[in-house]
């Protein structure tokens, strides 16, 4: 390995002040010391009262215009502001709704659920059977209606009329 603790391959002369010999330099020239600018007072003519009158007008105007914009500015950002407010005030609406929709719901299915179980067909045919002391129709206890016959009316006196009849007169 090389050792690192040898420094003659540096040449430090390099580091040195130099001198300067003055044979091999320009000659300084000497500087002139600056004067500093005479300021010179320039009086205007007072301004006339016309001119005056013409200069408050256009800085009356110029206060004027940035008034509006100022107001126009001012009235832009409170409806900004106002329409952020509704809009938060929707959607607080909105979601307490939604919340009530969810509880409404999760109601709907427990109330259905005690429903089914409470009327349950079972439960019915046993309530009908044990309570009441019902039984279950037989095929011989049905009755069949034949309406295929003619349509005819009895009255309360015993008269008998055709259906037929009876449409007529009602036109």
């Amino acid at each position: 390995m090389a050792q690192y603790n040898n420094y003659d391959s540096y040449k430090f002369e390099y580091f040195e002040p130099q001198t300067v010999s003055k044979s091999s330099a320009a000659p300084k020239i000497k500087e002139t010391p600056k004067r500093a600018p005479q300021l010179k007072l320039i009086q205007q003519p007072k301004p006339t009262r016309a001119q005056i009158q013409s200069e408050a007008k256009k800085s009356a105007m110029q206060a004027r215009k940035i008034l509006a914009v100022a107001c126009v500015v001012i009235m832009f950002m409170a409806m900004v502001i106002y329409s952020r407010v509704q809009l938060d005030e929707i959607n607080r609406d909105i979601k307490q709704v939604e919340s009530a929709m969810k509880i409404a719901q999760s109601d709907t299915v427990r109330l259905n659920n005690a429903l089914s179980s409470v009327v349950s067909i079972n439960k019915v045919e046993d309530y009908a059977l044990n309570v009441l002391g019902m039984v279950k129709v037989q095929d011989y206890q049905v009755v069949y209606v034949d309406l295929s016959g003619e349509d005819s009316v009895v009255m309360a006196n015993g008269k008998t009329t055709d259906s037929q009849v009876i449409n007529e007169e009602d036109k």
